[in-house]
């Protein structure tokens, strides 16, 4: 009784003080400058609540949807390039799947270590492996969007399911709970796919920055407003990928196997999400960080390709955030007044970390939450200097 009466107390004079802040705001003569200043505050702070509450809360309040459909053929496709180490731990995963009728589909591009061996003799031990050699003297195209094209083309089952070499399944129900949701108009299932927890601050980041942008993808599908998975973990129908002509319309850009083609194909009534942990898959992360940088600055190649309005949104939310703490700080500064900027900064912080907690939990990825504030500031400090780094210089493509 005696903290809440306590509490009641400071929170009556922190609501004087502020009103007392904005009474001086009105009856005070201000300049332009300085309504400028305040009115940018507030609609910053309006626009990342809008976000919060609108999107993000989307994902801490997700409930799992019961589907009744039957089960349905799946082939797994995977593209692989000298990954003998990796392909060693996932065959034995994926064949380990409970699912009732499914392929695993990989295409050794051009690997010149083990792999085909490897491949080879996983063939003899199960009968629902399929393997797909590629010849570099005669292949025409390079890159990981030919190879795929030949996995497609050559999966018997019309529903496909696509991981990486580097990514192990969390659970035997992945294949059935990345493709429960693909039942009449829903085509593409949007999984997410966190990084493996390891020791440091550069692996925290990279799991935070991987949680983030999963609950950007997925909160924004939930809204009916997709523009991206990853191919790390992705399902959808083989006549989309037929519809949309394959990879043709991005061809010419290195990455966007996944990304450029959901921007493309996907739309608020085809698309649906998976985020609990039995329908994700693990990457293994960078563990340095230049390795991290080059991928983060790849990664970053496709989003100048999406759809005008993805842009504008994905723009609004960290433009609205630097807003949000520069017209705070020039308030503070202006005005010796720290009440209604705090408040601010406050409320925003509050609501997100209350819904970052939620989503967190849902996606199992609660470990990062109380590193979230010090992990948050530090990709606001990165982003920028990445897209800047691109500006000046366009990454290297891979093959």
């Amino acid at each position: 009784m005696v903290a809440f009466f306590v509490f009641k107390q400071l929170m009556f004079r922190y609501f004087w003080a502020s009103m007392q802040e904005l009474t001086a705001i009105f009856f005070d003569s201000f300049s332009a400058f300085q309504w400028g200043i305040f009115i940018t505050l507030l609609s910053a702070c309006c626009l990342q609540l809008f976000y919060i509450l609108f999107f993000f809360v989307r994902i801490a309040l997700w409930k799992q949807q019961n589907t009744n459909g039957q089960t349905q053929p799946v082939s797994v496709v995977i593209c692989a390039k000298n990954e003998e180490k990796n392909l060693r731990n996932l065959i034995p995963l994926l064949m380990d799947q409970d699912h009732p009728e499914f392929e695993v589909v990989v295409v050794n591009d051009n690997s010149w270590d083990g792999t085909e061996d490897t491949l080879k003799a996983f063939q003899v031990e199960f009968p629902k492996l399929h393997c797909i050699h590629l010849n570099e003297d005669k292949q025409r195209m390079q890159g990981k969007k030919f190879a795929l094209t030949l996995g497609i083309k050559g999966a018997q089952h019309d529903l496909l399911l696509l991981t990486d070499t580097d990514c192990s399944p969390l659970s035997n129900q992945w294949i059935t709970e990345m493709t429960k949701g693909i039942q009449n108009e829903t085509k593409i299932s949007i999984g997410f796919s966190p990084y493996k927890k390891q020791k440091g601050l550069l692996n925290a980041l990279i799991r935070y920055d991987a949680f983030q942008a999963g609950l950007n993808y997925m909160s924004f599908a939930k809204a009916k407003l997709p523009y991206m998975g990853v191919g790390r973990n992705l399902a959808y129908r083989k006549e989309l990928f037929f519809e949309a002509g394959g990879f043709r319309k991005h061809l010419h850009i290195a990455s966007g196997d996944d990304d450029l083609f959901i921007n493309e194909m996907a739309n608020g009534k085809n698309c649906t999400i998976e985020i609990e942990p039995q329908s994700q898959t693990e990457s293994i992360p960078k563990t340095e960080l230049k390795d991290w940088w080059t991928q983060k600055r790849r990664h970053l190649t496709t989003a100048s390709h999406y759809k005008f309005h993805h842009k504008v949104l994905l723009m609004v939310w960290p433009c609205s955030y630097y807003l949000l703490w520069l017209s705070a700080i020039f308030w503070m500064v202006m005005h010796n007044a720290f009440l209604i900027a705090g408040a601010s900064l406050l409320l925003r912080y509050g609501i997100l970390w209350l819904t970052l907690r939620g989503a967190m939990k849902k996606t199992g990825q609660l470990s990062l939450f109380w590193a979230s504030p010090l992990l948050e500031g530090l990709m606001w400090i990165v982003n920028p200097l990445l897209w800047m780094s691109n500006l000046l210089s366009k990454p290297k493509q891979w093959s």
